[in-house]
C-alpha cells in the first residue's frame, strides 16, 4: 500500500511536521511505501530526520513567494496558482498509483476529493474547530466574524472527503452530522529517557510567544503566587513577536527574578525534567504536544480548559488541575496547592507518565493503518 502526504514544505521545525516525519518513518518501517509531495521545499533541508525510503516530490510552485503581499494580493496570486497547483498534483498522484493521499489542510486541501487519480482521499484537522475565529481576540468583532465564515467553509470542504480525522474526542460534538468522521490523536514524538523527579523549584511553560498561548495571563497569574513562593522560578521557552513586551510585563509586575525566559532550545527533554509543574493558559489549541511531552517526563500540569485537547490529556484531579478557561483565581489555587506538596506533584507525575503511553506510535499508528486497509479493501 502507498500512502502519499500532501504539505507545503519539510523544512519547518512545526509540529505538523514533526508528526508527519514520524509517521512516515514508521510506515517505511512497517513495509509500507510512503511519499511527501510538497509545493514550498524549494530543495531547503528537512528539519525533522526522514528515512531516505520515503519518496519525495516537490512541485516547485512556491506559495511563500506571496507571503510579504497584502492580503488581498496574496489571495488573489494564491488563487491564481491553484488551478497549475491541481494539474501538478493529480499528475503525480497518477504516476505514484497512490492509494492513500493525505491532505493536513494545506492548498490543496479544496481541490483533492476533485482529484480523478483513484486513490482514497483524507483531511486531517491538526486544530480546534473555531481556530480561525478564536485566532483573533475578543474585541475584533469583524475578524472574528470572518473567522466563523472560514468555519463554515471548512466544514463544507471535509465532508466531501472519504475520511475527516480529528485529534480529540472532545471536538467531536462539534461535527455531528459528519459520517466520515474519525478521531486519532497524534502519537508522542519521542521516548523519554529521563524522568522529572519533581523536587526542583522550577515551573515551566513552553510555546510560541504569540497570542494563542496566552503567556501575558500566566505571569498575571504567577504574579499572585510568586511572593509566597520565593524561592520557585517559572522558566518560560520559546520565541516570538510578544517577547519584548512579556519581559516588560515580568517587571512591571515585579516578578522579574522570577521569571526566566529561555528561548527556543533544542533539548526540551532535559527542560521538562529539571521542572516540577507544567503549566498552559492557551486561548485555544488543537492537541498541545507540549502537554502531552510534559505528561512523558513524569510532570503534573496545571491548565485551562481551553478548546481543545487539555480534557482528553488531563484527568482532572489524578495527573493534573483543569481549570475553566479564564479564571485566574482558580488556576492559582490549583499551583499553590502543587507548589506546597512535593508528595502530590510526584503522586500525580506517576500517574501523569502512565497516561502519556496512550500516545505511544505503537500504539497512535495502528490506528492509522486499521483505517488505511478500511478504506482500501
Amino acid at each position: 500500500m502507498k500512502i502519499v502526504y500532501c504539505i507545503s514544505a519539510m523544512f519547518k521545525s512545526g509540529g505538523i511536521e514533526r508528526v508527519i516525519a514520524n509517521k512516515v518513518n514508521y510506515l517505511v518501517n512497517h513495509g509500507y511505501e510512503a511519499c511527501i509531495i510538497t509545493t514550498d521545499q524549494a530543495g531547503r533541508p528537512d528539519f525533522f530526520p526522514i528515512d531516505e525510503r520515503v519518496e519525495r516530490v516537490d512541485l516547485g510552485l512556491n506559495y511563500d513567494q506571496f507571503d510579504e503581499l497584502s492580503p488581498w494580493k496574496r489571495y488573489w496570486k494564491t488563487y491564481q496558482l491553484r488551478s497549475q497547483h491541481k494539474a501538478r498534483l493529480e499528475a503525480e498522484l497518477k504516476r505514484l498509483h497512490a492509494d492513500i493521499t493525505v491532505s493536513v489542510w494545506r492548498q490543496e486541501a479544496s481541490f483533492l476529493p476533485d482529484l480523478k487519480d483513484g486513490s482514497r482521499k483524507i483531511l486531517e484537522l491538526h486544530s480546534a474547530k473555531a481556530t480561525a475565529e478564536l485566532m483573533h481576540p475578543a474585541g475584533s468583532k469583524l475578524r472574528r466574524f470572518i473567522g466563523r465564515l472560514r468555519v463554515a467553509q471548512q466544514e463544507r470542504v471535509a465532508a466531501r472527503y472519504d475520511r475527516f480525522v480529528i485529534l480529540t474526542h472532545e471536538e467531536k460534538p462539534l461535527w455531528k452530522g459528519f459520517s466520515n468522521l474519525s478521531v486519532i490523536p497524534n502519537a508522542l514524538p519521542f521516548s523519554p529517557q529521563k524522568r522529572a523527579d519533581v523536587s526542583a523549584k522550577h515551573l515551566i511553560a513552553v510555546g510560541r510567544m504569540e497570542y494563542q498561548k496566552n503567556f501575558p495571563e500566566l505571569l498575571q497569574i504567577w504574579s499572585r503566587v510568586a511572593p509566597d513562593f520565593p524561592e520557585w522560578q517559572l522558566h518560560l521557552y520559546g520565541s516570538g513577536w510578544m517577547l519584548d513586551g512579556l519581559k516588560r510585563q515580568a517587571k512591571e509586575l515585579g516578578i522579574a527574578s522570577q521569571v526566566s525566559f529561555e528561548g527556543a532550545v533544542s533539548d526540551m527533554e532535559t527542560a521538562y525534567a529539571s521542572s516540577s509543574v507544567y503549566l498552559m493558559t492557551s486561548h485555544y489549541e488543537g492537541l498541545p504536544m507540549v502537554l502531552l511531552e510534559a505528561q512523558s517526563v513524569g510532570l503534573p500540569a496545571v491548565s485551562y480548559m481551553c478548546p481543545s485537547g487539555p480534557r482528553d490529556i488531563i484527568t482532572d484531579g489524578k495527573d493534573g488541575f483543569l481549570v475553566p478557561l479564564y479564571d485566574q483565581e482558580t488556576f492559582a489555587e490549583r499551583l499553590r496547592t502543587l507548589m506546597r506538596d512535593e508528595e502530590l506533584r510526584r503522586r500525580m507525575g506517576q500517574a501523569a507518565e502512565v497516561a502519556s503511553h496512550r500516545y505511544d506510535l505503537d500504539v497512535i499508528m495502528p490506528q492509522w493503518l486499521s483505517l488505511f486497509n478500511e478504506l482500501v479493501k
